[in-house]
């Protein structure tokens, strides 16, 4: 067994080449065991897959930029469930690349790589972390974002210096990438800006034609959105505007409740990285009270800090870590109904903190700490990951429980294909139906048909006026849906179908248990197969 506590911990090669094959493991660990227990993706991931039908500068609800990075390892790797898998964790592991290259600057190589693995055992990171929301997937574009702003301010020079300005302009396309990523990234804008104000090496006005750049660049690149974003019909900002009155929520929790219940989500979602951090200082205590190990180290140094915890860069990371917290929970108090996943990327320097608690003592060598880290961080990171899969897969199963995790997606396409054969002589171009039951059909099917979300164009700017009467569609509506009135485009479409039917079959993959899974299709023909897209 190769043994990793063997590497010289003060040798920054070796232990980048470390810190590199965690976060690989972690990459290959989550997104492989999401692959084996799922029968589908989550339904934030059949959203990218639907969305990514066509590139835009804005849909419905969210900027474009996850969905891009989405669509472009679906180019190069498929249209496929896993993938989403791996570009939402692909994008954790970027963003603690990033924060890792911050570490660096703050401490020691093996305490830089501990904040990676304290980091990962964070729920953000792991068990949601292969949900390719805006959230998980604007992560990347935050830790890229604090890197280079950290590097820009550090390599800042006097005020008869020649300044950065390359450094600077690629401050403002992070900028931009958070922006088209969520919305929220105007607080992560807000703090850094607090920071620059009291950081003495912006104290002269060379330095803020800098940050004057950044947001010239910033504001170039997100323009196009923003004129999307403005014109008439769009519907990006009744959804924020709604977000933010918390009309798109279902609880009914009054304000300081809400208030309340956002920080003991959150407490819950970082409380693996408490425990696993507390299992590491407890690895740590055994270890020193062992004599015989004391006296193997006593003659190695113990590895303290490459800065103290006053310096500008540290501040840098009181300030990211505990600065967006901060100000939405006063957004939060002023009236702003908070949601729970807004915190997502709030969390980064999580990792980083915790070294503040990591003990500094005689005897307490770079070997032994990251002997200690990585019991502790493989450990977790295994319980963690095979708790989702069990709980996804087999234990769904076993309880007969119906969740999105073990929808029987392969099966109903087939079936639902089936249909479509048995009617049409031509390729199955366009599903109509809700996001998930015609999401899921759609990457399932042999035909990988267009979704057409909700019969409404707004929503699916991908489907032109002509192709529904030129190729024809099956409409697909969950069984459970038809107790309430149906939306009226969709009830249209039903009307003027030639043919309807069901598809039943049972949810689970253990036959006899669990619910039936129903749903009724129509049949609409193709008109016109000839203009329809190949």
């Amino acid at each position: 067994m190769l043994r990793f506590w063997r590497l010289d911990t003060r040798d920054a090669a070796q232990m980048q080449w470390l810190t590199l094959a965690f976060l690989a493991f972690h990459l290959i660990l989550w997104t492989a065991l999401a692959t084996l227990s799922h029968r589908a993706p989550p339904w934030d991931n059949t959203e990218q897959l639907v969305w990514m039908q066509s590139l835009e500068w804005g849909y419905y609800k969210h900027p474009p930029f996850p969905t891009w990075w989405v669509h472009g390892w679906t180019e190069l790797l498929g249209r496929k469930m896993w993938v989403t898998f791996f570009a939402a964790q692909l994008s954790v592991v970027l963003m603690q690349f990033f924060i890792w290259r911050i570490a660096l600057m703050v401490t020691t190589p093996v305490r830089a790589f501990a904040s990676v693995v304290l980091s990962s055992l964070l729920v953000y990171h792991g068990i949601h972390g292969i949900m390719a929301n805006h959230n998980t997937l604007q992560l990347m574009p935050v830790g890229l974002l604090l890197w280079l702003t950290l590097g820009a301010v550090r390599a800042q020079g006097g005020a008869g210096q020649q300044q950065p300005w390359w450094r600077w302009a690629l401050v403002g396309v992070a900028a931009a990438l958070c922006l088209l990523s969520k919305y929220s990234a105007l607080v992560w804008l807000a703090v850094i800006g607090l920071w620059l104000a009291q950081d003495r090496r912006m104290w002269h006005w060379r330095a803020w034609v800098g940050v004057a750049l950044a947001l010239a660049v910033c504001a170039l690149l997100v323009s196009p959105h923003i004129s999307w974003l403005l014109q008439e019909g769009s519907p990006g900002l009744g959804y924020a505007g709604k977000a933010m009155q918390g009309k798109n929520d279902h609880d009914n929790l009054g304000h300081w409740a809400r208030l309340a219940n956002f920080w003991v989500v959150q407490l819950g979602r970082v409380l693996p990285l408490l425990l696993g951090l507390g299992a590491l200082l407890l690895l740590l205590k055994r270890a020193l009270h062992k004599a015989q190990l004391q006296a193997q180290l006593q003659a190695q140094p113990a590895e303290l800090d490459a800065c103290p915890s006053t310096s500008p860069e540290w501040r840098f990371v009181l300030f990211m870590g505990l600065g967006p917290m901060l100000l939405t929970t006063l957004l939060g108090a002023f009236g702003i109904r908070l949601g729970s996943a807004w915190a997502a990327t709030y969390f980064v320097m999580a990792g980083v903190l915790a070294l503040l608690w990591l003990p500094s003592k005689p005897g307490l060598s770079g070997a032994l700490l990251l002997r200690s880290v990585l019991w502790v961080g493989v450990v977790a990171e295994l319980v963690l990951a095979l708790g989702m899969a069990f709980g996804a897969g087999w234990l769904a199963d076993m309880g007969g429980r119906g969740a999105r995790s073990n929808f029987p997606a392969a099966r109903l396409a087939r079936q639902l294909d089936a249909v479509w054969l048995q009617h049409a002589k031509t390729p199955l171009r366009v599903v109509v139906g809700e996001t998930w039951l015609a999401g899921n059909v759609s990457v399932r099917s042999r035909f990988q048909p267009l979704v057409y979300l909700d019969a409404d164009p707004q929503k699916s700017p991908w489907i032109k006026p002509h192709m529904l009467d030129d190729c024809g569609a099956l409409v697909l509506v969950d069984g459970r849906d038809l107790a309430q009135p149906l939306l009226p485009a969709v009830q249209a479409l039903i009307d003027r179908a030639e043919a309807r039917g069901f598809v039943k079959l049972h949810w689970t993959r253990i036959a006899n248990r669990g619910p039936q899974l129903e749903v009724m299709w129509a049949y609409l023909p193709a008109r016109n197969p000839a203009a329809c897209p190949p």
